[in-house]
């Protein structure tokens, strides 16, 4: 998504009135009258106004911001979970990476994740978290 503060270099806190007057002066800067024959200058023109369109109506700067937030918040998801680590076709190879363990072979690779008591047969056993989150003691 297209960040429409961005466009026209101002804040996301910015006042309705720094708002105009960054347009203007874009606007006036991009101008296609000023310069008939610059496409560059003629396309950031074009983007100032959308920007200015939208951001200089308070409904639709409200969906907007809304917009923006969500698309942050889905962006900062997607960085951290990055399917491109996973190789499907060796599927044991990236769960033993990932988990510490071959799935197969019952052999751990990886003490360190997984920090499994000595007693323990199963190294995914998840007990001491469910308890400690959930306060039920088995």
């Amino acid at each position: 998504m297209e960040n429409l503060y961005q466009i026209l270099n101002v804040s996301s806190q910015a006042t309705e009135e720094e708002i105009k007057k960054a347009y203007r002066k874009l606007a006036k800067e991009n101008h296609p009258d000023a310069h008939p024959d610059d496409a560059v200058r003629a396309k950031k023109f074009k983007e100032v106004s959308e920007a200015y369109g939208i951001l200089s109506d308070p409904e639709k700067r409200k969906k907007y911001d809304r917009e923006l937030h969500t698309a942050a918040s889905v962006q900062g998801h997607s960085s951290r979970h990055n399917m491109s680590d996973i190789d499907f076709h060796n599927i044991n190879k990236s769960f033993e990476s990932f988990f510490g363990f071959n799935p197969e072979t019952k052999e751990i690779k990886n003490e360190e994740k997984l920090k499994a008591k000595a007693g323990n047969k199963n190294p995914l056993d998840a007990s001491d978290l469910f308890e400690k989150f959930m306060g039920i003691k088995r």
